[in-house]
């Protein structure tokens, strides 16, 4: 019986091993697959002919805030470069250069109108604009050959990615465009992120790729609609409008959005931000989505006291172990005692080995008269799969933690290039096996092969994970250890 209980607690130990086997999975073939998406980007496609390039940019509004940088194109009034100065990222992607398409470019569904809209001159109300303490305006005028004037107005605010956009011309049904793509800033590429159209409606979120389009699909009912990397994310919002993703050669994709009167949020995926203005679906959490968010609000919560990412990872797997203490200690003093009572068991076992029902009722009564339940121990280890799912899927995905450093390692968000961490990692679990009561010895090899095996996968994983597995090993650690000598105490 001993035996099997040693099997059970194996087992889970393989769950553990299987979950992390999938992520690891995951990592390496996700990252592929955008690799060969990449490589297979030169088939020819129908390209919806109503949608006219115009290289032209003309003069440019220079629009400083405390959080980016835009250029605003005096022709069609399109933006031709949009730099986020926290993540120091570029957004407008270089596609929109060599075809001549940019994001804000404002076109109509008549192609006539369009071909006079792409390359009208506006003239702007300022020549440059800077945002510090309160809400900017532009206004761009421009006349059309028939006498009608289009308008164009864009407010930029002090604390906020958002822009308001208006644009009118009489007698005319407007569209605005978003894309080509968005531009993949070399430090911010990452793995498992999706990169393309991505669109809101009042059913759903969608995220296509390139394959998915046959050379346009319509949605209506949009909440918003725009293109996003993992990170970063180009989008218009107005309830209840149509938009219409289209492909461009080369894999490239443009969302048209039949809106005349919006708001573009142009900038990181920040939960708080996107919050505000009912945009949280783009960030992508996957199925513990509804997990991760509360999690990542709690984290944000905690940096406002701990500005240091890496020592808040540290006091929030302190407030998890404390939630969890009580678990553990029941867990440990059921290892100990379970430790304690292997030679009865043994004597059991060779008494009543040829009786499986006899074994398993003097078992069982042992375990009574001691008061110990051998599947406690398993418990603790349970609770840590969901949160280890949960902080991968933060630690992979939420831009807030993109950057943030702690001591050697430049960037929580990614594996430590030294390795120092995944090795310390292993350590730790090797020390916490030592430190954990077994029944069977010979056990302890095995959970040495796993921690080596650990300490490879976790080197490619983000280090923020990393180091929240450290400490949760070393905390571990300790409090079996501060257990232990509580119990020879008491024995004593």
């Amino acid at each position: 019986m001993a035996d099997k209980q040693n099997a059970k607690g194996s087992i889970i130990q393989a769950v553990i091993l299987a979950a992390l086997v999938f992520f690891g999975f995951q990592f390496f073939f996700s990252h592929h697959q955008e690799k060969a998406q990449e490589r297979g980007a030169e088939k020819t496609v129908v390209v919806n002919e109503d949608l006219l390039p115009s290289k032209e940019i003309g003069e440019v509004v220079k629009v400083d805030t405390p959080l980016y940088t835009a250029e605003i194109s005096t022709v069609n009034g399109k933006l031709v470069k949009l730099f986020v100065k926290k993540y120091k990222a570029q957004l407008v992607s270089p596609v929109s250069k060599s075809i001549g398409i940019y994001p804000l470019m404002t076109v109509s569904d008549s192609k006539p109108l369009s071909s006079q809209l792409v390359n009208l001159k506006l003239t702007p109300s300022v020549t440059s604009l800077e945002v510090k303490d309160k809400p900017e305006k532009l206004v761009m005028r421009g006349e059309l050959p028939d006498g009608r004037e289009f308008v164009k107005t864009f407010t930029f605010f002090p604390d906020s990615y958002r822009i308001e956009v208006k644009t009118s011309l009489k007698g005319a049904n407007l569209q605005t465009i978003i894309g080509p793509d968005i531009k993949i800033n070399e430090a911010h590429t990452s793995r498992m992120g999706h990169i393309g159209p991505v669109l809101e409606t009042e059913d759903k979120v969608v995220r296509l790729e390139p394959k998915d389009i046959p050379s346009y699909l319509s949605f209506n009912r949009v909440l918003w609609a725009g293109e996003e990397d993992k990170y970063f994310l180009m989008a218009v919002k107005r309830k209840g409008f149509s938009s219409v993703v289209e492909l461009l050669p080369g894999n490239h994709t443009v969302v048209r959005n039949l809106v005349d009167t919006f708001t573009f949020y142009g900038g990181p995926k920040e939960l708080n931000r996107l919050e505000k203005l009912g945009m949280e679906a783009a960030i992508d959490f996957g199925i513990f989505g509804f997990a991760a968010k509360p999690v990542l609000k709690l984290f944000l919560f905690l940096h406002r006291f701990i500005p240091n990412w890496g020592l808040l990872i540290i006091v929030f797997t302190i407030l998890v172990r404390i939630l969890l203490h009580p678990l553990a200690h029941k867990s440990y003093v059921s290892m100990k005692k379970m430790q304690e009572l292997a030679p009865r068991l043994e004597e059991i076992k060779k008494k009543y080995g040829n009786d499986p029902q006899k074994l398993q009722e003097e078992t069982m009564k042992l375990y009574r008269e001691v008061g110990v339940n051998p599947a406690s121990g398993c418990l603790p280890m349970l609770l840590q799969i969901p949160i280890f799912f949960v902080l991968y899927e933060i630690f992979l995905n939420a831009v807030e933690l993109k950057g943030a450093s702690f001591l050697w390692i430049p960037d929580l968000s990614r594996p430590d290039p030294t390795y120092v961490l995944p090795v310390l990692m292993g350590i730790s679990m090797i020390v916490q096996q030592f430190l954990t009561p077994t029944t069977n010895p010979q056990q302890r090899y095995i959970f040495i092969a796993v921690s080596v095996l650990f300490t490879f996968m976790f080197a490619k994983f983000p280090a923020g994970l990393v180091l929240y597995w450290l400490t949760n090993n070393i905390i571990t650690a300790l409090q079996n250890l501060f257990i232990s000598r509580l119990m020879d105490m008491k024995k004593g």
